[in-house]
């Protein structure tokens, strides 16, 4: 969407989005104010590296695969893993006696995870967390009992701490097991690989490969080197294809390269005739319009032109001679390449050629080298694990005891606010933009010209006078919707500027738009500017515009006359508002339809004629019946109500075709019940109401 068209959704879904943020602010106080407080308290401890696995790989020379085995951040995690342990969590719970509101001990996924329904309890809760960029662990309890959240802090860590130095001596044991272990397996292996190299140095021949290798080396060195240059010649020529085909692409009718119309005569034939015809167009223009025939013809020549020269250039592109022969050299290369991968792989074979004795040989001095080695570490080792198992002290250090809290930690009212409005106005946003997104009715006259483009007539407002009355006699003449209505008969006379409109017809897509409302509206216009009108209630199904005046009634009309039961002059009844007068329906007849259609009615509106100098007739909906069409047929003119904000744009296409089919050309739209405000007029409405007299600023539109 447009920014305009944004801010006007909002406009229209402003009581929605404040309705749910109204809801989930008061849905936060309420939270805040009804749930049970929860108090929080930390106890920190340090975690120490020192580490007996990896001291002992240290010590064995080892010390880059210690510090690959097990980092900082591994090591954090690891003690973070112990200290949420069921055993030590069983301990925490039972030593403190944590129960839930059935009186049941908690389980250990209850104290870490409290889920939703233990935050509103304010459920006892642990969480163990690395503080920032240290080796600090923060053991955080919260529950609904100050001094129980800190009793349930340190108790956790003292049972993180014995964890830790039980687990830890365990691992001590298990290395002397291990060290003592390997010290036979390493010894045997030291054993083994002597006597197989003594047995291989005695039985094979070792042949010296140096030059060999030397030679095989260089070869690859040079092929590798040919390689890379073929390759980066291979990236210089696409880069040249590329380059050339975005010049093509860019290259249009309007914009055509000098090296195009140097290369091709016909490009250069067709861009000079396109230079021609136009200094001839322009030439032209000077002393003729643009629907003169020698312009047209000379636009039609222009097009055809543009038209032969884009052919000309697509052939152009296809045969470049420039593109061809690059594509030609990248093949030779791509060949090239591939050739020189053939040679790199026959020369790396060689190395495979290597006598597999030298290889065996090569083998067991690094096999006894490296137990000989380990062997003697291993031997050093032994007693070193005694020493650290006398040594041990656990890896947690508490540093920082956890104190009884003096406020909640939640929740929190201010918080609880924040969150309600920003939960409120992101939830009312989104439901407002959904609901936009599947209103398909039409709410501006942008709308309306978007499915429809014809005349926009005019603009009326939503408003309501006394009661259910929305006849505008009452109303001073600078009343805002007096001037709407205005604007109406304004805009029929510029739609009707070259033929007379003396017979109006209004109608609408189906029932409740308010065309029967703008009838006797613009009637009352028209008439306050010193004209005899006549208003035609020909909705012969639902009549409703006896109903508009007090002094009407529906005894007699429209039905009677063209039954030839009363005549014209006879069915005509005075209204309040000077000059105007109305033609009820009259009795509903059996077949409505049948008398619209009639001939008698063509013959009412010619008498009509002589008696006013406009008749408003009122027809029904024009896709409910075929009224409408029949009495469009019988007039000057149609015009078409459509209710801002209920009518879809499907019924308004609808509607369309059904005029389209019928071959009748309405005048134009007239926009009703539009809200100013929310479809982005409210400026006018505003600047305009700064200019009423004081009396009338009061009134009664909405």
């Amino acid at each position: 969407m447009e920014l305009l068209k944004l801010y006007t959704a909002l406009l229209r879904r402003f009581k929605l989005v404040a309705a749910s943020v109204v809801l989930y602010t008061a849905l936060g106080v309420a939270m805040a104010l009804l749930l049970p407080k929860n108090y929080e308290a930390s106890s920190r401890v340090l975690v120490s590296t020192s580490d007996t696995s990896m001291s002992i790989l240290s010590e064995l020379g080892l010390s880059e695969v210690a510090m690959g085995l097990s980092s900082s951040d591994d090591q954090m995690a690891n003690v973070i893993a112990l200290a949420t342990t069921r055993p030590v969590l069983d301990e925490l719970i039972w030593k403190l006696q944590l129960r839930n509101s059935d009186g049941k001990l908690l389980e250990m996924e209850e104290v870490l995870v409290a889920g939703l329904t233990g935050e509103l309890e304010a459920r006892a809760n642990l969480e163990v967390t690395q503080q920032q960029g240290t080796d600090i662990l923060v053991f955080t309890a919260r529950t609904d009992d100050p001094e129980l959240a800190r009793l349930m802090a340190d108790t956790a860590v003292a049972g993180a701490i014995a964890e830790s130095q039980r687990r830890a001596k365990q691992d001590t044991q298990r290395a002397r097991l291990f060290i003592e272990e390997q010290l036979g397996i390493v010894r045997g292996e030291f054993d083994r690989a002597m006597g197989e190299m003594a047995s291989a140095q005695a039985s094979e021949e070792i042949l010296d490969l140096d030059a060999e290798m030397k030679a095989a080396i260089a070869r690859l060195s040079e092929l590798m080197l040919s390689f890379e240059e073929n390759a980066a010649l291979i990236q210089e020529v696409r880069g040249k294809i590329e380059s050339q085909r975005a010049f093509q692409e860019r290259e249009a009718v309007g914009a055509v390269g000098p090296g195009t119309v140097a290369q091709n005569a016909r490009v250069k034939e067709l861009q000079e005739r396109l230079v021609t015809l136009r200094a001839q167009r322009a030439s032209e223009l000077v002393d003729k319009t643009e629907q003169n025939p020698d312009i047209v013809r000379i636009d039609r020549l222009l097009s055809m032109t543009e038209a032969e020269l884009g052919l000309a250039l697509d052939e152009q592109h296809l045969l470049d001679p420039t593109v061809q022969q690059l594509q030609a050299q990248l093949a030779g290369l791509v060949s090239k390449g591939l050739e020189i991968n053939e040679a790199i792989g026959r020369t790396t074979e060689k190395f495979g050629a290597y006598p597999d004795k030298m290889r065996r040989l090569s083998q067991l001095q690094l096999a006894a080298e490296a137990a000989e080695e380990v062997y003697k570490s291993l031997q050093e080792q032994t007693f070193q694990i005694g020493v650290a198992q006398a040594m041990l002290v656990s890896e947690l250090q508490p540093i920082d005891p956890a104190k009884a809290p003096d406020k909640q930690s939640s929740p929190k009212l201010v918080v609880n606010i924040v969150l309600g409005l920003l939960v409120g106005s992101a939830f009312g946003l989104g439901l407002a933009f959904l609901l936009e997104y599947i209103d398909d009715s039409v709410k501006t006259p942008e709308d309306v010209a978007e499915v429809w483009p014809i005349a926009r007539l005019g603009m009326i407002p939503r408003f309501k006078l006394d009661g259910d009355r929305r006849v505008i006699d009452t109303l001073p003449v600078v009343h805002p919707v007096s001037e709407a209505y205005r604007g109406v008969r304004r805009g029929l006379l510029y739609a009707s500027l070259d033929k007379t409109l003396q017979v109006l017809a209004v109608s609408s897509s189906v029932p409740g738009e308010g065309k029967s409302t703008a009838a006797v509206n613009l009637a009352i216009a028209i008439a306050r500017e010193g004209k005899r009108v006549v208003l035609v209630d020909c909705d012969l199904r639902r009549p409703v515009q006896h109903r508009s005046f007090p002094m009407t009634a529906n005894h007699r009309g429209l039905t009677e006359v063209l039954t030839r039961q009363v005549g014209l002059e006879e069915a005509l009844q005075a209204t309040s508002v000077e000059g105007l007068r109305l033609l009820a329906s009259g009795a509903i007849p059996a077949d409505p339809g049948r008398l619209v259609e009639s001939a008698r009615l063509g013959e009412v509106i010619e008498e009509l004629r002589g008696m006013a100098d406009v008749i408003i007739i009122d027809t029904p909906p024009a896709l409910v019946v075929t009224d409408a069409m029949a009495v469009a047929t019988k007039s000057d003119g149609i015009l078409l109500v459509v209710e801002a904000g209920k009518t879809s744009r499907r019924l308004l296409a609808d509607l369309r075709l059904r005029f389209e089919a019928a071959k009748v050309e309405p005048l134009g739209l007239v926009v009703n019940k539009l809200d100013f405000a929310s479809a982005g007029y409210g400026h006018y409405a505003k600047a305009y109401k700064a200019y009423l007299p004081s009396s009338t600023k009061g009134g009664g539109a909405t």
